[in-house]
């Protein structure tokens, strides 16, 4: 145990350093390291590090539970720090941690928002989950919510929905200034964690500052690949490459979070590998995302894009190789099938299908969407509560993992990967899963 002549006394400038990044709720006992990172803590694991996060000291806690506790309290805390470093797995010896087997309903309530501000977009993107400037238009994209509308959705999100941090998108949200603007500004008076999701061919120096002084905290900026040639390809319009990548260096020169996201797909796999490097020498960033393209969308119209889970996972280990020779962390997004990739045992986390689930996805019209590549929704925050949609059927039936097939639903590991994206089932058949070698 860490030990001073104060003994707990430590505790409060720790929590003083987190207070900013940590999120407790008690509605499901979970604390979140924003933006994404949860794990479960018990029912008085949570009511210390409320009562702690809210300001209490750790003398008025110990005076509430006795100084006798002081050391389960400090092993516990411990515990919470070693899980926030990164540094907590399951062989920890500390008393305070547990370990159980991973099981669907992880929470009760989402962990991560997003809002998307328009459906709108200057880019034409060919695999745009939105199927923004597609020939089919995304469902209820010619209603766009007034400012009132969009911060009564924020609200219900912070305060029905009880999840700290918000990422604004769409379409392209730049579009939209003076709403992204007001947005920020609203969504941080209540304290939440904003973020960013943009091409940045709109962004220019006074956009950015505009954005700080509204107290956004970070910004994903899509990157398609190291190069003009690939990257204006894909997102069908000459010179965004250029655009793109100097909004990069404008947020980062007001020190506004950033990092950059590639959506994976066969016309850029072969640069893939280049990423890395790229963000680290070129960008100067030190970690960057990747997803895989959905068929869903644009990509619908571009079925070439699509990479198969079956074939993703060797891509994946090369990035993820040169990832590490560069230093930088690479963050994959995307579900894919434990049978096909396990992507715990290779070093990238946990990653099922978020739909209704560890996410609420909203749409510009007020529509909850499943995720944001999803075309039907399961209710609307104008028409209804946040409660009452997310304990719908509906909502249920995604939270439930009832869309899995028949074989994830038989097989051990379905509360890991959740049977992957529906999404790509619906479109690409089952066929590699009914063959996969590893069942």
């Amino acid at each position: 145990m860490i030990k001073t002549k104060k003994g707990i006394a430590w505790v409060d400038e720790f929590i003083e350093n987190i207070r900013p990044y940590v999120f407790v709720r008690t509605e499901d006992n979970i604390l979140i390291k924003q933006p994404n990172q949860a794990t479960k803590i018990n029912a008085t694991g949570t009511k210390i590090m409320k009562f702690l996060l809210d300001g209490g000291s750790t003398l008025e806690l110990l005076k509430k539970t006795g100084k006798d506790k002081a050391p389960e309290i400090e092993s516990f805390i411990i515990a919470i720090k070693s899980y926030l470093e990164g540094n907590l797995d399951e062989f920890s010896l500390n008393p305070a941690v547990e370990t159980e087997p991973f099981a669907l309903q992880f929470s009760k309530l989402p962990v991560l928002s997003e809002l998307a501000l328009t459906y709108k977009c200057n880019l034409k993107c060919k695999f745009c989950y939105a199927g923004c400037n597609c020939t089919v238009n995304p469902a209820g994209s010619d209603t766009e919510l007034s400012l009132e509308e969009f911060k009564k959705i924020i609200k219900s999100i912070y305060e029905e929905s009880r999840v700290p941090s918000i990422s604004f998108t769409g379409g392209e949200p730049t579009l939209r200034p003076k709403i992204l603007i007001a947005c920020t500004k609203y969504a941080k008076s209540l304290g939440m964690r904003v973020n960013l999701i943009t091409n940045g061919t709109l962004i220019t120096e006074e956009y950015v500052q505009n954005l700080k002084n509204a107290g956004l905290d970070s910004v994903q900026v899509s990157i398609e690949g190291v190069t003009a040639k690939i990257h204006d390809k894909l997102v069908k319009q000459k010179g965004a490459f250029e655009k793109s990548i100097r909004a990069v260096a404008l947020f980062k020169k007001q020190g506004i979070h950033v990092h950059t996201n590639t959506t994976l797909n066969l016309h850029n796999i072969e640069e893939s590998k280049l990423l890395p490097g790229f963000v680290k020498n070129t960008l100067g960033l030190d970690r960057f995302s990747m997803n895989l393209v959905i068929p869903a969308g644009s990509s619908i119209f571009n079925d070439d894009l699509v990479i198969k889970y079956s074939e993703v996972g060797p891509i994946i280990l090369d990035i993820q190789r040169e990832s590490k020779k560069w230093a930088v962390e690479f963050m994959w997004y995307s579900p894919i099938p434990m049978c096909m990739f396990n992507t715990i045992t290779n070093e990238l986390g946990n990653k099922g299908c978020a739909a209704c689930d560890g996410l609420i996805s909203v749409a510009p019209n007020g529509d909850i969407l499943p995720c944001s590549s999803y075309d039907e929704p399961v209710g609307n925050l104008m028409d209804n509560s946040f409660a009452e949609i997310w304990q719908g059927s509906q909502a249920k039936h995604f939270r439930n993992k009832e869309y899995a097939h028949e074989i994830c639903q038989a097989c051990e590991h379905l509360a890991v990967c959740n049977g992957a994206c529906p999404l790509y089932w619906r479109n690409m058949g089952y066929d590699e899963l009914s063959t996969s070698a590893f069942l």
